[in-house]
């Protein structure tokens, strides 16, 4: 039943390198969450916004009447890669994070290689939830992934 609970929890994998995305992928995939992709930071930004609003038409509808129901459709978590084109992850959790509810409230996550010291400040001035270092570990994903979305 767990893994049915997690199926519903979607995250958006947000990274340049195909080669890095499809083992981040498979990883989330393996931890038995759902998962979405973009290739950079604008197609991320454009995704959440798609997903708003059709779960907007469909709350609006009065066919679905369970807030549950449409919850489950959700993206629960942003896993972004921090050095994207067009739009850093950095640039598309201040897009984020300025939205209206309940988009502003999706936990982001970015991806780094960059030094852990360096990275935890532009974390806190771009409204970054957490951040993980390259290369992932299957272990430490899980850790945040229940941190912020819950095990449930």
């Amino acid at each position: 039943m767990e893994g049915d609970s997690k199926m519903k929890k979607c995250i958006l994998c947000v990274d340049d390198n195909s080669t890095s995305l499809e083992n981040t992928l498979q990883q989330i995939s393996k931890l038995g969450y759902s998962t979405i992709s973009a290739t950079n930071g604008l197609e991320a930004v454009k995704l959440i916004n798609t997903e708003f609003k059709l779960l907007s038409d469909t709350f609006s509808s009065s066919f679905y009447s369970d807030i549950n129901q449409i919850k489950s459709q959700r993206i629960s978590l942003i896993l972004t890669e921090c050095n994207l084109p067009i739009m850093s992850g950095f640039d598309v959790s201040q897009v984020i994070k300025a939205m209206k509810p309940p988009i502003s409230n999706i936990p982001i996550i970015v991806l780094t290689d960059l030094p852990m010291r360096e990275i935890r400040n532009k974390c806190i001035e771009s409204k970054i939830n957490d951040y993980l270092a390259k290369p992932l570990k299957t272990e430490e994903l899980e850790k945040i992934l229940t941190k912020w979305i819950g095990k449930n």
